[in-house]
């Protein structure tokens, strides 16, 4: 049971709360569902770069995340959408194609802003998608078809802490990329590459407004 002290306490960092995107109104706004339920609706232009262990290549993308947080539980749900990402292919230093993947979401993430220390802990499974891998990044011609994607979704958890009550929100995690399928004569290339542990991801959350 959070006492009223507790519960202001979390309304008052409920604009930390984030995830990895729908448009959604400007700025955060509370709705209640009864007299104990305070949801809040908060929404978060979204900056995120995904470095890859294998390859040492790292590529930063923007889009934006809606958030919903109940206030007195501090449970936390986030629809996130990122713009694809653009990742250089290299053959040891000479750059030989330009890849471009996007974050395909399984399902919401979820998660908790814990209400005393105002830890963002929060979860997404995600499949990547390389849509395109050519020498231009144009498409002209895709070495890997139109359905290179993970084998298995990702399970990305993210961790942050927030500060001042409009302050942007700093998330990051540590990830394992499983095998992708269905890459044509690439898929044994895409794997050696890309897939593994180590993987990380850094995200920062701004409000929206």
């Amino acid at each position: 049971m959070f006492t009223t002290r507790r519960t202001a306490k979390i309304a008052l960092v409920a604009t930390a709360v984030a995830g990895t995107v729908t448009m959604a109104a400007p700025g955060a706004q509370a709705a209640t569902s009864d007299t104990k339920d305070t949801i809040w609706n908060l929404g978060y232009d979204t900056s995120a770069t995904t470095t890859i262990k294998k390859s040492g290549q790292s590529s930063t993308t923007t889009g934006f995340t809606f958030s919903t947080l109940h206030v007195e539980k501090g449970d936390l749900s986030s629809d996130i959408m990122l713009k694809d990402f653009k990742m250089p292919v290299k053959l040891g230093k000479l750059q030989i194609a330009i890849a471009t993947i996007s974050q395909e979401p399984v399902g919401k993430a979820v998660g908790t802003i814990d209400p005393n220390t105002h830890k963002i802990v929060q979860t997404q499974k995600v499949n990547l998608h390389i849509k395109d891998v050519s020498a231009t990044g144009k498409g002209l011609i895709n070495l890997v078809g139109k359905n290179c994607r993970t084998s298995s979704p990702i399970t990305l958890t993210v961790t942050g802490k927030q500060g001042g009550l409009f302050d942007p929100i700093n998330l990051s995690g540590t990830f394992t990329i499983p095998n992708f399928a269905n890459c044509g004569l690439s898929t044994s290339l895409v794997n050696s590459q890309v897939a593994g542990p180590g993987n990380t991801i850094n995200m920062t959350l701004t409000p929206h407004g």
